[in-house]
């Protein structure tokens, strides 16, 4: 019997790529592995080529500009285009989201991942498979006011502007009955688990987003990332349907992983892909007050819902 057509997705977040010589260790005592940057790079490209995805989704914080990194400028500016170049070495396409950690230090200005990226400030993108339309939503939209206001022109929050709110209204509105898989890099609602939520995690005008998303239907599920954790809940929108929330873990710290999304006519199937990477990971598992909770629940590692 013949396997039914199927795409294969790679789905990876926050990567924070930077070769200095310490980790990053958060407020929390977290430690980040941003000195081996280069080593899990090519883990996971080689991991990525050996599952043979057809495409690779980077839901944003590709490197470490604005906020409390501190990187300097120059090394922003290298690094964001060096990881351009790598990425761009997988055999598959490649399309990544911009994250609050993708502005230049100082100023929040995106205009080097729009360049590299090649988008429209503030806009996001469309990729119509033939399982489903992926609508990668730009949740970094942020007012003049917004940016000024935040430190070091990190607002972290996200923001969907009014004219990316109309691209999304219409994307929704032509998917002719087609599934629906939204990408966001903020959140647009609370993960599920005991830690605490910081509204910073979030789409401050998330409301407006899923207004429109209730409105149109169609949307199966919406991936996440940005809270460096894996996280799923199911909730039911406005057309009564149920919609998964997935937030997938970074692939800086803890548990150092990526998500494969297997997508046929009728079926979405991902698996939490662990770089081989063992001793890394448990040097940022063990550390600050233990990061085990990162990886989830046992039950969210193998996951699949239905798509029509």
């Amino acid at each position: 019997m013949n396997e039914p057509a199927s795409t294969t997705i790679g789905i990876v977040s926050d990567t924070h790529f930077w070769m200095r010589s310490r980790p990053v260790v958060t407020a929390s005592g977290a430690v980040q592995l941003q000195p081996w940057s280069e080593r899990i790079l090519d883990t996971l490209l080689t991991e990525l080529e050996a599952t043979q995805v057809d495409l690779a989704l980077h839901l944003g914080d590709l490197t470490c500009g604005g906020g409390s990194y501190a990187m300097p400028s120059d090394v922003f500016t290298f690094t964001m285009r060096h990881l351009y170049r790598r990425l761009h070495e997988l055999s598959a396409p490649i399309v990544a989201l911009p994250g609050n950690h993708d502005v230049h230090p100082g100023n929040g200005d995106l205009s080097e991942f729009h360049t590299l990226w090649r988008y429209e400030p503030g806009l996001g993108k469309l990729i119509d498979l033939p399982e489903a339309r992926l609508i990668l939503l730009n949740t970094m939209g942020h007012t003049p006011a917004q940016i000024a206001a935040a430190v070091d022109g990190d607002p972290v929050f996200g923001w969907v502007n009014p004219a990316e709110l109309e691209r999304l209204d219409c994307a929704l509105a032509t998917a002719e009955g087609r599934p629906v898989l939204l990408f966001t890099h903020q959140l647009l609602h609370p993960w599920a688990g005991e830690r605490p939520w910081r509204d910073y995690f979030g789409v401050a005008n998330a409301a407006e987003v899923l207004q429109v998303i209730q409105r149109r239907g169609g949307v199966r599920a919406i991936f996440q990332g940005h809270a460096h954790r894996l996280d799923v809940q199911v909730r039911t929108l406005g057309d009564h349907q149920a919609c998964v929330f997935a937030v997938v873990p970074a692939i800086i710290d803890y548990p150092v992983a990526w998500v494969r999304l297997e997508l046929t006519a009728t079926q979405a199937r991902w698996a939490l892909q662990r770089l081989p990477l063992e001793e890394l990971a448990a040097l940022s598992e063990h550390s600050g007050d233990g990061q085990s909770w990162r990886q989830g629940e046992p039950a969210w590692w193998n996951y699949q819902f239905p798509l029509c």
